[in-house]
Protein backbone atom coordinates (compact mmCIF):
# COMPACT_ATOMS: atom_id res chain seq x y z
CA UNK A 1 0.00 0.00 0.00
CA UNK A 2 1.59 3.21 -1.10
CA UNK A 3 0.61 6.41 0.57
CA UNK A 4 1.71 9.88 -0.34
CA UNK A 5 2.93 12.28 2.29
CA UNK A 6 -0.14 14.52 2.30
CA UNK A 7 -2.75 11.80 1.98
CA UNK A 8 -5.36 11.25 4.70
CA UNK A 9 -4.23 7.61 5.04
CA UNK A 10 -0.70 8.71 5.92
CA UNK A 11 -2.09 11.04 8.59
CA UNK A 12 -4.20 8.21 10.01
CA UNK A 13 -1.17 5.91 10.16
CA UNK A 14 0.84 8.63 11.89
CA UNK A 15 -1.96 9.21 14.40
CA UNK A 16 -2.25 5.45 15.03
CA UNK A 17 1.49 5.18 15.63
CA UNK A 18 1.41 8.19 17.96
CA UNK A 19 -1.50 6.79 19.99
CA UNK A 20 0.19 3.38 20.22
CA UNK A 21 3.46 4.93 21.40
CA UNK A 22 1.67 7.08 24.02
CA UNK A 23 -0.26 4.09 25.41
CA UNK A 24 2.84 1.88 25.46
CA UNK A 25 4.80 4.71 27.09
CA UNK A 26 2.08 4.99 29.73
CA UNK A 27 2.40 1.31 30.57
CA UNK A 28 6.19 1.61 30.76
CA UNK A 29 5.87 4.65 33.05
CA UNK A 30 3.59 2.56 35.28
CA UNK A 31 6.26 -0.13 35.45
CA UNK A 32 8.95 2.46 36.28
CA UNK A 33 6.74 4.01 38.95
CA UNK A 34 6.14 0.60 40.48
CA UNK A 35 9.88 -0.15 40.54
CA UNK A 36 10.62 3.04 42.48
CA UNK A 37 7.50 3.29 44.66
CA UNK A 38 7.02 -0.36 45.66
CA UNK A 39 8.65 -1.55 48.82
CA UNK A 40 9.45 -4.99 47.48
CA UNK A 41 9.34 -5.80 43.79
CA UNK A 42 9.95 -9.51 44.33
CA UNK A 43 6.57 -9.96 45.98
CA UNK A 44 3.57 -11.36 44.13
CA UNK A 45 2.01 -7.91 43.79
CA UNK A 46 5.26 -6.36 42.62
CA UNK A 47 5.83 -8.97 39.94
CA UNK A 48 2.20 -8.69 38.84
CA UNK A 49 2.48 -4.91 38.50
CA UNK A 50 5.62 -5.32 36.39
CA UNK A 51 4.64 -8.21 34.13
CA UNK A 52 1.05 -7.22 33.30
CA UNK A 53 1.83 -3.68 32.07
CA UNK A 54 4.80 -5.00 30.09
CA UNK A 55 2.57 -7.60 28.40
CA UNK A 56 -0.06 -4.93 27.70
CA UNK A 57 2.58 -2.55 26.27
CA UNK A 58 3.93 -5.19 23.89
CA UNK A 59 1.10 -5.11 21.28
CA UNK A 60 1.08 -1.32 21.30
CA UNK A 61 4.81 -1.25 20.62
CA UNK A 62 4.55 -3.88 17.87
CA UNK A 63 2.35 -1.70 15.63
CA UNK A 64 4.89 1.11 15.04
CA UNK A 65 7.84 -1.30 15.12
CA UNK A 66 6.15 -3.44 12.45
CA UNK A 67 5.82 -0.40 10.18
CA UNK A 68 9.50 0.48 10.66
CA UNK A 69 10.65 -3.09 10.01
CA UNK A 70 8.46 -3.37 6.90
CA UNK A 71 9.90 -0.11 5.58
CA UNK A 72 13.47 -1.27 6.15
CA UNK A 73 12.81 -4.62 4.47
CA UNK A 74 11.29 -2.82 1.50
CA UNK A 75 14.30 -0.50 1.25
CA UNK A 76 16.67 -3.48 1.47
CA UNK A 77 14.76 -5.25 -1.32
CA UNK A 78 14.88 -2.14 -3.50
CA UNK A 79 18.64 -1.73 -2.93
CA UNK A 80 19.31 -5.38 -3.81
CA UNK A 81 17.35 -5.03 -7.05
CA UNK A 82 14.53 -7.36 -6.09
CA UNK A 83 10.92 -6.28 -6.22
CA UNK A 84 9.49 -5.58 -2.78
CA UNK A 85 6.96 -8.16 -1.55
CA UNK A 86 3.43 -7.41 -2.64
CA UNK A 87 1.20 -6.39 0.22
CA UNK A 88 -2.38 -7.60 0.29
CA UNK A 89 -4.74 -4.72 0.92
CA UNK A 90 -8.48 -4.51 1.01
CA UNK A 91 -9.78 -4.79 -2.51
CA UNK A 92 -7.05 -7.14 -3.76
CA UNK A 93 -7.20 -10.89 -3.85
CA UNK A 94 -4.75 -12.99 -1.87
CA UNK A 95 -4.90 -15.93 -4.27
CA UNK A 96 -1.64 -17.51 -5.35
CA UNK A 97 -0.88 -18.88 -8.79
CA UNK A 98 -1.49 -22.46 -7.62
CA UNK A 99 -4.98 -21.69 -6.32
CA UNK A 100 -7.63 -22.60 -8.86
CA UNK A 101 -9.96 -19.78 -9.80
CA UNK A 102 -13.44 -20.12 -8.34
CA UNK A 103 -16.35 -20.09 -10.71
CA UNK A 104 -19.04 -17.58 -9.92
CA UNK A 105 -21.97 -19.11 -8.11
CA UNK A 106 -25.56 -18.33 -8.96
CA UNK A 107 -27.03 -15.58 -6.83
CA UNK A 108 -28.66 -17.04 -3.74
CA UNK A 109 -31.64 -15.51 -1.98
CA UNK A 110 -32.95 -15.89 1.54
CA UNK A 111 -36.50 -16.86 2.53
CA UNK A 112 -37.78 -13.32 1.89
CA UNK A 113 -36.18 -13.11 -1.57
CA UNK A 114 -33.31 -10.80 -0.63
CA UNK A 115 -29.93 -11.36 -2.27
CA UNK A 116 -27.26 -13.04 -0.16
CA UNK A 117 -23.86 -11.35 0.23
CA UNK A 118 -21.12 -12.36 -2.25
CA UNK A 119 -19.03 -14.08 0.44
CA UNK A 120 -21.97 -16.35 1.32
CA UNK A 121 -22.38 -17.20 -2.38
CA UNK A 122 -18.67 -18.05 -2.59
CA UNK A 123 -18.78 -20.27 0.52
CA UNK A 124 -21.83 -22.14 -0.74
CA UNK A 125 -20.11 -22.66 -4.11
CA UNK A 126 -17.00 -24.03 -2.37
CA UNK A 127 -19.10 -26.40 -0.22
CA UNK A 128 -21.04 -27.64 -3.24
CA UNK A 129 -17.80 -28.16 -5.15
CA UNK A 130 -16.26 -30.29 -2.37
CA UNK A 131 -19.47 -32.27 -1.88
CA UNK A 132 -19.60 -33.00 -5.63
CA UNK A 133 -15.99 -34.28 -5.58
CA UNK A 134 -16.68 -36.79 -2.77
CA UNK A 135 -19.62 -38.50 -4.42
Amino acid sequence: MTTTIGSPMKREETLLNLVCLVVAGGFLVLVAYNLFAAGSIISTDGLFMIVVPLVLALPFILVPVGKVVAGRLEMRAIKSGKAPPRQVTSGTAALSASTPALKSAPALTDAKGRAMPPDVNRMVAEMNKTEGGKQ
